[in-house]
């Protein structure tokens, strides 16, 4: 299995340490999206249960997983980063806590989960199976007619789709 860092390097073609950089230009995290999204990946770690979650990758955020708050729009005090969620809930310490993060979409909740790119790989998969998802596409049409509070904070196909 590939990790998922170090296919978004492979993509840019970069170093995994120059990768954070990379990501904060817009061309470049258009170019991740347009390879990866929809595709399958599943977590390098178990949760408590001792599962292993695999989803279909639903945006890129903006920012590091050390900026990026874990709870939605939760008031300072009650919301931590994702990096910290990481370590207060799984005791993951991440070793880039400033690359960005694959975000894994509900199509009828409003909330969204967030997983850093390290702690993330590829699942293999067909060919005829790597095509944008039908869940992802209403995105497309709501993007336009509604202004949603994570405008900021994420990079999602409905930009991809208006040509940003």
């Amino acid at each position: 299995m590939v990790l998922l860092s170090e296919e978004c390097a492979r993509i840019l073609n970069c170093p995994l340490k120059s990768l954070r950089e990379q990501l904060f230009h817009p061309k470049n995290r258009i170019l991740i999206l347009k390879e990866l999204l929809g595709r399958k990946v599943r977590t390098t770690y178990e949760d408590r249960n001792g599962q292993i979650k695999t989803f279909k990758i639903g945006g890129l955020s903006k920012y590091g997983a050390n900026v990026t708050q874990a709870y939605g729009h939760l008031p300072r005090p009650f919301n931590i980063s994702v990096a910290a969620h990481f370590y207060a809930r799984h005791r993951i310490r991440l070793q880039h806590p400033y690359l960005h993060c694959i975000i894994e979409r509900f199509p009828r909740h409003m909330e969204n989960r967030y997983y850093p790119l390290e702690l993330l790989e590829l699942v293999e998969e067909e060919q005829s199976e790597r095509s944008t998802p039908s869940t992802l596409k209403p995105l497309i049409f709501r993007c336009g007619s509604s202004s949603e509070e994570n405008d900021e904070e994420e990079l999602t196909l409905c930009e991809l789709s208006l040509g940003w």
